[in-house]
C-alpha cells in the first residue's frame, strides 16, 4: 500500500530537518562559537559594524563568513570597499566572493599567488585587541589641518547629505599584530599568545 503524497513530503521534510540538526551539531565546537554558513547576511549587523553594547570579543560571537577580493586589491582597499558597500546596501562589495569563515583570530589571508586576492574576515575585518579579544570597529580620519569645529561641521554635513564619509576623510587602516594575518592559507600564521 502506498502512502499519500503529502505524508511522503512531510516525512522527507522531517528527515531533512533531522539531517540539518545533526550537521549543525557536528560543526559546533565546545571552545569556539558555532560556525555560520558561508553567507554574508546584512553586513550592517556584523560584530564590527553593530556594537550597541560595546565591542564584543572574537571568542564570544558566531564566526562570520569571509570575502575573497579580486587580485590586486590591498587590505586598505578591501576595508574601504567593505565599509562603503555595507553602508550603502548591507551586502558584500561587488566582485567579491563569499567563503566560509576564517579561524577566529585571523583577520585576513594574504594571496597565495599572483592570481589570487586577499581573503578578509567578516567577523573582525578591522582586527581585534589581543589583550581582550575586543573586535575593532571601523574609524576614519579627517585632515589634521581642520579645527575641531570644522571637523564637526564636516561630519554633520556628511550625515545630512547621506554621504558615507565626510569630505576629505580616509578610512583608518589598522596595523595588525602578525598573529592576525595569515599568509597564503588561513593556518599559516604565528600563534597569538
Amino acid at each position: 500500500m502506498t502512502k499519500p503524497a503529502h505524508l511522503l513530503r512531510l516525512r522527507a521534510a522531517g528527515l531533512l530537518a533531522l539531517a540539518l540538526a545533526l550537521v549543525t551539531v557536528a560543526v559546533s565546537c565546545a571552545d569556539e562559537a558555532a560556525v555560520a554558513p558561508a553567507s554574508a547576511g546584512d553586513l550592517r549587523q556584523a560584530p564590527w559594524a553593530h556594537q550597541p553594547d560595546g565591542s564584543p570579543s572574537i571568542h564570544d560571537v558566531p564566526a562570520e563568513a569571509s570575502l575573497a577580493f579580486p587580485p590586486g586589491v590591498t587590505y586598505a582597499q578591501a576595508l574601504t570597499q567593505l565599509l562603503v558597500s555595507a553602508a550603502r546596501t548591507g551586502a558584500p562589495p561587488p566582485g567579491t566572493v563569499v567563503l566560509d569563515p576564517l579561524p577566529a583570530e585571523v583577520v585576513y589571508v594574504t594571496p597565495a599567488g599572483p592570481g589570487e586576492g586577499i581573503r578578509l574576515s567578516l567577523t573582525a575585518p578591522w582586527g581585534w585587541v589581543p589583550a581582550t579579544g575586543a573586535i575593532r570597529a571601523p574609524s576614519y580620519s579627517l585632515p589634521g589641518s581642520l579645527t575641531a569645529e570644522e571637523a564637526t561641521a564636516a561630519a554633520r554635513a556628511a550625515r545630512a547629505s547621506g554621504a558615507i564619509l565626510p569630505q576629505g576623510a580616509e578610512i583608518d587602516v589598522p596595523v595588525l599584530p602578525a598573529c592576525e594575518i595569515a599568509h597564503g592559507t588561513p593556518d599559516a600564521r604565528v600563534p597569538c599568545s
